[in-house]
């Protein structure tokens, strides 16, 4: 189809501050600063879209500690997965990931949903993001759900997981096959190369 050209991230994000220039002058002002390169961050990214609050505790994120580490060696900041990397690798753009303390995000652990009393600490200050277009309605939807993924849901991430592996290796194949046409493709079975692997260790 025609190509239509997206807005910048930061072109978005001021569009969507501009009715909380007057509670949020100062992270306006630095919004404002910022380059588009910088915004490609995704910390930095979601630090806006998060109104420099950390999605789980509420407390104010340092802008200038966003890529530190602590005394203990740790990140002071983390991107976390809403819905756990162990069971899905779904990242949904930025509709599975936020900006958190290192410390809550170890205290949340690879646990979904999030737990209770985040959530009901937390839900009006998501629904005040989702009201002004920082996060989506999914994303909202991730963060309040009190029920575990189903076995359909889990399915249904595989699914499209082996879909988009297929896509990406024929898209491989068929760069293969226009820079080195005399390539000849074989393609062998997943447990073929598990077994090849197993016996040269072996």
């Amino acid at each position: 189809g025609e190509k239509v050209r997206t807005k910048s991230r930061k072109t978005q994000l001021l569009e969507l501050y501009k009715d909380l220039k007057k509670q949020e002058e100062s992270l306006y002002s630095d919004l404002n600063d910022r380059s588009e390169a910088e915004l490609r961050s995704k910390k930095l990214f979601l630090y806006f879209t998060q109104l420099g609050k950390c999605m789980y505790t509420g407390e104010r994120i340092s802008v200038d500690s966003l890529n530190n580490k602590g005394a203990d060696g740790h990140d002071i900041y983390d991107i976390d997965h809403i819905y756990p990397r162990s069971v899905t690798k779904d990242d949904s753009l930025l509709n599975n990931l936020v900006l958190v303390k290192s410390s809550a995000n170890r205290d949340k652990g690879n646990e979904y949903p999030i737990a209770e009393p985040i959530r009901t600490a937390r839900r009006g200050f998501w629904a005040q993001l989702k009201t002004s277009g920082l996060i989506t309605e999914e994303k909202f939807r991730r963060l309040v759900r009190q029920s575990h993924l189903s076995e359909d849901e889990l399915a249904g991430f595989i699914n499209r997981q082996l879909v988009e592996t297929r896509q990406a290796a024929k898209a491989a194949a068929d760069l293969i096959k226009q820079f080195l046409p005399e390539t000849r493709l074989v393609y062998v079975k997943a447990g073929h190369v598990s077994d090849f692997r197993n016996r040269q260790s072996d």
